[in-house]
């Protein structure tokens, strides 16, 4: 059974019109139907809800505000969950999938696929502009504490593709530039759970504000064979 949320700019492309190309991932399959509409928001649930989003041309654009972030502090155990995170309810194995555009005015700006059990059990898988890095890709494993990994630099992206897969209680994490060809950041657990929530968070930890924006979401009831390949 698949369930799909189309979040994906399209315009003048489908026209045949080459200014908008550099807007678009290379490589991105143009036989994907932009369906976003508010109806379809509707069918996702808030969690911390945002002041402000739009859909315009088929994309998803959401305004933070400073201090939004999802994180478990280990140094001295603080806890931020304040981050607007668009989510639906799965049960069982599933793949997801996102094209993300951030926001990267600010340091730890981010956008991210995300998957929520509890406030002590989640995965946030970021494109963000990480404080070691820039732009790159950052995973953070929460159990009780969060972790904060940085991962490949991306410096010349300015949108990136990013999939969960879910085998059971494991999880895996990759990205691509073309939606085609993926590489694994990350396999790692969480407790067994048979109903998960999973979306996209958007942040910004430390700047005034960020308009961060989602171009396609979908997710995909299925068994991943191997975790560590994804197709």
């Amino acid at each position: 059974m698949r369930h799909i949320f189309y979040l994906i700019f399209i315009g003048s492309l489908l026209l045949g019109c080459d200014s908008d190309k550099s807007r678009t991932p290379s490589g991105m399959a143009l036989n994907i139907i932009p369906n976003m509409s508010n109806g379809l928001i509707s069918e996702l649930d808030w969690l911390n809800e945002p002041e402000s989003y739009q859909i315009m041309d088929s994309s998803l654009s959401v305004t933070v505000k400073k201090g939004s972030d999802f994180f478990n502090n280990p140094e001295d155990n603080s806890i931020v969950a304040s981050a607007p995170f668009l989510y639906k309810r799965i049960k069982g194995d599933f793949v997801a999938k996102a094209i993300v555009q951030p926001d990267f005015t600010s340091q730890w700006n981010a956008v991210a696929l995300m998957v929520h059990c509890d406030s002590l059990n989640w995965i946030k898988f970021a494109f963000e502009n990480s404080d070691a890095t820039g732009p790159g890709i950052v995973t953070v494993v929460t159990r009780g504490t969060s972790d904060d990994a940085n991962g490949v630099v991306l410096n010349k992206q300015t949108q990136i593709w990013l999939a969960i897969a879910r085998k059971n209680n494991i999880y895996s994490m990759h990205w691509s530039k073309d939606g085609k060809s993926y590489k694994m950041a990350r396999l790692t657990s969480l407790p067994k759970m048979n109903e998960v929530k999973i979306g996209i968070e958007v942040q910004s930890p430390v700047g005034d504000e960020a308009t961060h924006t989602i171009l396609f979401f979908e997710t995909e009831e299925r068994t991943v064979k191997n975790l560590r390949i994804l197709n």
